[in-house]
């Protein structure tokens, strides 16, 4: 609308139109539209030349600044509008009122605060590029009214300013006077440092001290290539600030823009581009640029990457630098910046190449000038010590390298004062605590020396004297002492120089210096080093002796450095001196390690004994440090780091090694190093594990090349060795480990087994397991050492398989589940394939096999190596099977898991039971041991007593049970000999024998399942009796009756395996078998008669046995065919009667066994068969019985009386008469010891007097004998015998003084019950017998033997005797 007003009619409205819409801003909180508003009628009054629009200007330029001060809100569109409003009605007032608009600005930018100034030049940007032909005049104002801002500490009023520069740069404010302040503003800001700590305070979150520095360098790149007048004003203003310390962050741009600008104007030839430095006097001279410029290049990447423009600016100014320079600087520089662009891309860098390519460039420069003045110029400008001081004393790197351009410019001159004056200069700008600087210095000093020997080791010497003392030597003693820790700072640095002094000095001077000069200032710096810089250095200067004394270096081979020794050992003491398995925070094992390795390199080779220690110290120092996962408080450095040096320390330690084994490439060698790396690869840290093997994989690749042209290394004696140790690590849980296993397994087959770059297919062919390699899935794993071991089958020579399995069987107990089943998987395949070659190892493979299983504890690998050892046994059964029995007893769990597999397979299993049972046959079962005296001690032997053992061993596994039933006969009598065999053997040591084969057999009857067996001998106490000699043929009964009860079929194979047992030489196994056969005998039956008949014929041929014992068990089992029983008994009779009889005479029987076995067998005999086989015998076999009845022995008393009452059967008949007599002249015998201490003999008399009593004649008497002599009822025999004498005088009056007279003979008896009973039976007999009778008697003679019985020391004999007498009183 204001436009549609006339000027008159808008001039007249203004001073109420243009307050009414300022006041709207207070009503209204949007803005846009009354600022819209407000510039249009700015913009229509000034085109109409409204003069009440000035009157009203200071007030709206007021109220305009307020609201630009407004913070914009980004994220609201309407209030960037606004705000952009706001700047054009600046712009419009500034077109109409410049000098007031600009003036008001000016104004505001004298006011010190952030919130005023960046509104002030943002509008003052915004005026300066939209009023550009009304502000030409007022150029130099703004120029001039900037100044007061150009030291604001505001990072947001910094920024902008850059902005308004670069929008003043365009329309051309710069060249103006007072421009070049903008422009240093913007280089200042270029240089900003963004990690200094007080310039971080002034970040905030919408400018930080980085984003102001990239977009100045923007600002100054932009001006520079985009701005084609500003090239007058930065050229060659720019170079200024290549020298000044303060602008040494902006170098990197400064420079860029430089180079841009100069080879513009060198292309073109420009005719500024030629410079006068001397009109230029604020300028750097030529000298000062180049020095300036080399040092700054010497760390490219420094200063946001400078190197590259630095490169670029050298070569734009290099023809106003020197003309000698410009050929040089041309060729080279750009192979530099490739080698820079190159190493950018790979993203890898190598600061100590690159530092070496500028030293050489450094030193060709100085050798195309040839101008030894302006040498020593360049010298001076790099290396004046106040100017050192002043640009490098916060910049270390640069420092170093300067340094190391200085050494390369002294090497280069002859002045010694200019030498002593840079050598000064070094050593009072150093900084001994900066490892760069020192490092640098080192090296400036050791390129002086290769020029100037006498003047740096001198400098040096000087330093010792002056530097290295605590005490000041100042004038007046006013200078400030030094620390101890100074002092070891100079002393590392120090060291360092000499180090590299002897490395650059002439190869002809250093071998005759090197021990006069050198060693004897450093050796008293060797021991207790306790500050870790010092100890650093010192084994830097060690690796740079060792480096300088190399034949390579010297150019000779004949010289020996003799202290070689010495320094070897501080080496290994400082590597001693590490902590071991901590994260690694210094450098010190690496640098120790590569000094070693420096050492190792001269001749001659190191001693076993040196390069074990060497090898030892190295890996136990490097291989168990722990990897950081984050930093403590305490630690140095951080993860990063941490891993670099942990990755130098392992890479020099594989070059060490390599190293080490390069002195000598033999098999030997290789193996002495592997011994060091094998615990290591056996770790059961995987971060160790990986290290051992990637070590030895760089070992083998640098053993594989030279094999290749050396046939005689390729005579790899321990492949075995190498690959048993890489087997495991196959299947590692880590991949990398895995992958380089393989790679290494490979790389031995290839060098042991292949010639060079002839092609083998099976050991091309693991490279494919690499890829299953990559899978964690333990199937994949299994098939990919499955088909390795097929690899090694082939390969693998008959002379290497054993030390492959010596290590596969280490294998067994690795700690990584899958590696230990890797390892048994190759050894069960190789038994399998190669197992007929391993015949004499198979003891050694069993105890390997043995020993191991105690550490594996994963179960698929404990059951994969009992497995072997089942197809070791298959293949070598007898070797197999007496190893194991060699195993002393008890036994432990592994070697009976041993035993166990062995069942796994019934037709092995078979085989082993019989190869068992051989050994129990032919084996000693025992040995005599001569004890003096001729007494003899039975001992044991091992072997039985283990194959006894391994029966019941392999009885134990539910595999053996089939076996067990097929073979029953042969392994049961097998055990019940080695029981009978056992129990004879005088031995303590635990296990008995006797109870090892006693447990196999319940093992046995478990596995047959003879539960039924086992309850009867548990029940019965059987099995006791089998473990004692004198009871143990007696446990052989119960085992005959079980075993026929039991397993009717197995009695006749048992008897044909027990057979040939019979004629054995040992009493044990004769006296085992015909016990046994004596109660079997009894259990066949007459089903079963020519067995019987067998067994019969066995016992007969025993009967003359040497053995009493046998013979006794022979009468029995003869005894015992009495239970066959009919006809059966009287086919056999007068062969059984004849050995009974004659077993009766048996005079070698000293307890009366045999005689007592006799007469039972022949009690059981005469109740089986008929009165005609007897007869002829009868009264010879009473005869015989009669001594019997007073033996000693109960059981023959009984057995005795128990036969004469047996015979009572034939006492009818034809043989009456004759029994009769006998009866006779036994019936006091049988009167007498009824009643005797042993109940056993009274029954059996009991038992005898009742069968006799029908054939005494005397109804009386047998009425008593029926009625009174029950064996189940108690007797009272002085009443008995008193009735029964009564009928015995009535009865048998004639035989009376008989009776009489037989009992007087029992007064001596050894019984004191005998003689007391034979006392009453005097008496009672004659009390009883009438007078009539009484001449008949002997009285005289009774009565005599009665009183000598009367003094009987027996009270109960003086009593019977004393009543005997008492019936006499008749007589």
């Amino acid at each position: 609308m204001v436009h549609l007003l006339s000027a008159t009619a808008l001039n007249d409205q203004l001073p109420k139109l243009l307050p009414g819409i300022m006041q709207l801003y207070k009503k209204h909180s949007e803005h846009y539209y009354i600022s819209q508003c407000l510039c249009m009628v700015v913009d229509a009054a000034g085109k109409k030349s409204c003069t009440n629009l000035e009157l009203q200007l200071n007030n709206l330029l007021t109220i305009l600044f307020q609201h630009a001060c407004v913070p914009v809100d980004s994220t609201s569109s309407t209030s960037i509008k606004n705000h952009n409003e706001i700047l054009r009605c600046f712009a419009v007032t500034g077109l109409i009122y410049s000098n007031h608009a600009v003036g008001f600005l000016l104004q505001k930018l004298e006011v010190a605060q952030e919130k005023v100034r960046v509104p002030t030049l943002e509008i003052l940007k915004h005026i300066i590029n939209s009023c550009d032909e009304v502000m030409a005049v007022k150029k130099s104002l703004v120029v001039s009214g900037l100044k007061i801002v150009l030291n604001e500490q505001s990072l947001r009023v910094r920024r902008i300013l850059c902005q308004v520069i670069i929008a003043m740069a365009h329309h051309d404010y710069l060249s103006l006077e007072g421009g070049q302040l903008m422009v240093e503003f913007v280089v200042r800001q270029c240089s900003l440092n963004t990690e200094d700590k007080t310039l971080q305070k002034l970040n905030t979150t919408e400018v930080t001290i980085k984003g102001l520095r990239d977009m100045s360098d923007n600002v100054l790149l932009l001006v520079t290539t985009t701005i084609e007048h500003m090239k007058e004003v930065l050229w060659p203003y720019l170079l200024e600030f290549v020298v000044p310390v303060q602008y040494t962050g902006a170098v990197g741009i400064v420079s860029r823009c430089i180079a841009d600008i100069g080879k513009g104007k060198r292309e073109e030839e420009a005719d500024d581009y030629d410079l006068n430095f001397d009109e230029l006097a604020n300028i750097p001279r030529q000298p000062e640029l180049i020095a300036r410029l080399i040092v700054l290049a010497g760390h490219p990447h420094n200063g946001q990457g400078r190197g590259e423009h630095i490169l670029h600016c050298m070569t734009a100014l290099v023809p106003n630098l020197h003309e000698d320079l410009v050929d040089l600087w041309d060729a080279v520089i750009p192979k530099l910046l490739s080698y820079l662009n190159e190493q950018s891309e790979k993203g890898t860098w190598d600061q100590k190449h690159w530092e070496d390519l500028m030293l050489k460039f450094v030193s060709r420069s100085l050798d195309d000038v040839k101008n030894e003045e302006w040498l020593i110029e360049v010298g001076s400008a790099m290396g004046e010590k106040e100017l050192v001081l002043e640009r490098y004393m916060n910049y270390p790197e640069e420092k170093g390298f300067l340094f190391k351009c200085l050494g390369v410019i002294m090497r280069k001159v002859s002045q010694r004062q200019f030498i002593q004056k840079m050598l000064d200069s070094m050593f009072s700008t150093i900084k001994h605590s900066n490892q760069a600087e020192r490092e640098g210095c080192a090296i400036g000093v050791g390129f002086c020396a290769a020029s100037h020997l006498d003047l740096a080791v001198s400098k040096l010497e000087q330093v010792i004297k002056e530097e290295m003392v605590r005490k000041s030597k100042g004038f007046f003693g006013f200078s400030k002492d030094k620390s101890e820790a100074d002092v070891e700072r100079i002393k590392a640095t120090v060291l360092l120089c000499y180090g590299y002094v002897t490395f650059h000095s002439p190869p002809n001077l250093i071998t005759s210096r090197i021990e006069v000069n050198i060693l004897r200032s450093i050796n008293p710096h060797f021991n207790k080093i306790r500050d870790t810089v010092v100890k650093q250095n010192l084994i830097r200067t060690i690796d740079l002796i060792g480096r300088a004394l190399h034949p390579d270096h010297l150019k000779k081979d004949d010289f020996i450095f003799s202290k070689r020794g010495d320094l070897l050992n501080h080496l290994l003491d400082y590597i001693h001196g590490e902590p071991v398995a901590v994260t690694i925070t210094t450098e010190t094992r690496a640098l120790a390690i590569n000094a070693l390795t420096t050492l190792v390199k001269l001749d001659p080779q190191l001693s076993e004994a040196e390069q074990f220690d060497v090898i030892k110290a190295a890996t136990d120092s490097v291989f168990p440090l722990l990897v950081m996962t984050s930093p403590s408080k305490k630690d140095s450095v951080t993860v990063e780091e941490s891993t670099l040096l942990r990755e130098g320390a392992l890479s020099s330690v594989t070059s060490l090694l390599i190293v080490v084994l390069s002195k000598q490439f033999s098999s030997g060698n290789l193996y002495s190093i592997f011994k060091h790396l094998s615990p290591w690869i056996q770790s059961s840290d995987d971060q160790e594990r990986n290290r051992g093997v990637l070590c030895f994989l760089e070992l083998m690749k640098a053993y594989q090349l030279h094999s290749d042209t050396d046939e005689t290394s390729r005579e790899l004696e321990i492949q075995g060795e190498l690959l048993g140790r890489m087997v495991p690590r196959c299947t590692d849980p880590s991949l990398d480990t895995r992958l380089a296993a393989i790679d290494c397994v490979q790389m031995i087959l290839r060098v042991s087994t292949c010639d060079p770059g002839v092609p083998d297919q099976m050991v091309d062919a693991v490279t494919l397991l690499r890829d299953r390699a990559e899978s964690d899935e333990a199937n994949i794993l299994y098939s990919l050492v499955n088909d390795l071991s097929k690899v090694f089958c082939k390969k693998v020579a008959d002379r290497n398989l054993w030390s492959l399995m010596t290590f596969l069987l280490e294998g067994l107990v690795d700690s990584q589940a899958h590696s230990s089943s890797a390892a048994c998987v190759v050894l069960n395949n190789i038994v399998k394939l190669r197992g007929g070659s391993l015949g004499e190892q198979i003891p050694d493979l069993v105890d390997g096999l043995h020993e191991k299983l105690d550490g594996i504890y994963t179960p698929q690998t404990r059951t994969g190596t009992l497995r072997c050892m089942r197809t070791i046994c298959s293949q070598y059964l007898v070797p197999t099977i007496s190893h194991l029995l060699d195993k002393p007893l008890p036994w432990d769990k592994n070697l009976v898991a041993m035993w166990h597999i062995l069942a796994g397979e019934a037709h092995l299993l078979k085989s082993v039971f019989l190869n068992l049972l051989e050994v129990l046959s032919l084996s000693l079962p025992y040995q005599e041991k001569a004890k003096g005296q001729g007494k003899v001690t039975i001992i044991e032997t091992t072997l039985p007593k283990a194959a006894s053992n391994a029966v019941g061993v392999l009885c134990e596994t539910e595999e053996a049970q089939e076996v067990a039933k097929e073979m029953f006969a042969q392994i049961f009598s097998s055990l019940i000999l080695r029981i009978g065999v056992s129990v004879v053997i005088e031995s303590t040591k635990k296990p008995l024998c006797v109870s090892v084969a006693t447990d196999s057999l319940k093992q046995f009857l478990k596995a047959t399942g003879s539960e039924v067996i086992l309850d009867r001998l548990e029940s019965n106490g059987v099995w006791p009796l089998m473990e004692k000699e004198d009871t143990c043929p007696h446990s052989m009964l119960h085992l005959a009756r079980l075993l026929s009860s039991s397993y009717p079929d197995e009695v006749g194979k048992t008897v044909e395996c027990l057979s040939p047992s019979l004629t054995s030489v040992y009493d044990a196994h004769r006296t085992t078998v015909v016990s046994f056969y004596s109660e079997l005998v009894c259990t066949v039956g007459k089903d079963h008669l020519p067995l019987a008949e067998q067994i019969m014929n066995n016992l007969l041929g025993r009967q003359v046995d040497s053995n009493y014992v046998v013979r006794m068990y022979c009468i029995r089992g003869l005894g015992n065919m009495a239970d066959i029983g009919g006809s059966q008994v009287s086919h056999f009779s007068t062969t059984i009667l004849s050995a009974m009889l004659a077993g009766m005479d048996d005079r070698e029987d000293p307890e009366d066994l045999i005689t007592m076995e006799a007469m039972s067998g022949l009690s059981r005999i005469f109740s089986q068969i008929d009165e005609g086989h007897v007869r002829p015998i009868l009264i010879n076999i009473a005869l015989r019985i009669r001594p019997c009845f007073e033996k000693p022995t109960p059981a023959v008393r009984a057995a005795a009386f128990t036969l004469f009452g047996t015979l009572s059967r034939f006492g009818s008949g034809p043989s009456e008469g004759p029994f009769f007599e006998q009866i006779q002249t036994n019936f006091v015998s049988l009167l007498l010891h009824l009643n005797e201490s042993d109940p056993v003999v009274v029954v059996a008399c009991k038992e005898a007097l009742q069968k006799l009593g029908p054939l005494m004649k005397s109804e009386n008497i047998n009425t008593m004998f029926q009625r009174h002599l029950d064996p189940a009822e108690s007797l009272f025999y002085p009443d008995f015998l008193n009735d029964l004498c009564k009928h015995i005088v009535t009865d048998f009056t004639d035989k009376v003084n008989f009776y009489i007279m037989n009992a007087v003979t029992f007064f001596k008896s050894m019984w004191s019950p005998v003689k007391a009973n034979a006392a009453l039976l005097v008496g009672y007999i004659l009390g009883n017998l009438p007078l009539e009778k009484s001449g008949m008697i002997s009285k005289e003679h009774v009565c005599e033997a009665l009183t000598l019985l009367l003094k009987d020391p027996s009270p109960d004999v003086r009593a019977s005797t004393a009543e005997a007498m008492s019936l006499l009183y008749d007589y």
